[in-house]
């Protein structure tokens, strides 16, 4: 039977507040992670009524949607090197904590990551991910007021926007939603550097459809999606 599951992430609108640091303006449903400039908006999808019934969840596509554009705000200068937005979307069929979120803005989870001391990249698996996206958002020279070297405001514009989605069935559940995103390094006044940063809401649908396997792939299945979410 066809679905079509549906995970609302809100805005992130950042302010610099004037400490080198930023403030949620207005505060919306986002938490910052402790220690970085990073950002996660979480949520569930509820699956418990097909796996009561012994239904396996099968996905057919993924897709994104946003109810406006990226902004960025700066006072007397702007640097390509540095002030730019990383925005990383899962939609994973195990937890994630968040040293393990950090990770994913520096590498996609579900991939060979490299040794790079200090990060937690996971166990992850490609089977993991239902649905993963990863952006680089930089200012837009073409759509804004004012040169980089002085005040201006302009859109953001993806120079990097990566999917791998494995839209793998699923026995599990519950599914894990994150949207997380770090923010440049805030001006060191309000008279300098970026002053603020502006996400849009968005939205990830995910086509899918619902089946009865026979009782031996099911049972498989079930295990392995047990054996997934004990092993990160």
């Amino acid at each position: 039977m066809d679905r079509q599951l549906t995970v609302e992430f809100p805005w992130l609108l950042l302010a610099n507040d004037g400490t080198t640091n930023y403030a949620l303006s207005p505060v919306t449903d986002v938490r910052a992670i402790s220690g970085t400039r990073l950002w996660v908006a979480e949520s569930k999808i509820d699956l418990t009524g097909y796996v009561r019934k012994d239904l396996t969840v099968g996905f057919r596509r993924s897709f994104e949607q946003k109810g406006g554009s990226e902004f960025i705000e700066w006072q007397k200068s702007y640097d390509g090197s540095k002030d730019f937005v990383v925005e990383t979307v899962l939609v994973s069929s195990v937890p994630f904590n968040d040293d393990q979120l950090i990770a994913s803005v520096i590498g996609s989870p579900g991939f060979t990551n490299y040794g790079l001391s200090g990060l937690e990249w996971g166990n992850f698996n490609r089977e993991h991910i239902i649905h993963g996206s990863y952006k680089i958002h930089y200012a837009n020279s073409v759509v804004g007021s004012g040169a980089f070297s002085s005040t201006g405001t302009a859109t953001m514009v993806p120079v990097i926007n990566n999917y791998f989605s494995s839209l793998e069935a699923t026995a599990a559940d519950c599914l894990y939603c994150y949207r997380v995103m770090y923010a440049p390094v805030p001006g060191d006044s309000l008279g300098n550097g970026i002053q603020s940063v502006t996400l849009p809401p968005m939205r990830v649908i995910m086509d899918a459809f619902t089946v009865g396997e026979p009782e031996i792939e099911y049972l498989m299945r079930l295990k392995r999606s047990y054996e997934l979410a004990n092993q990160v």
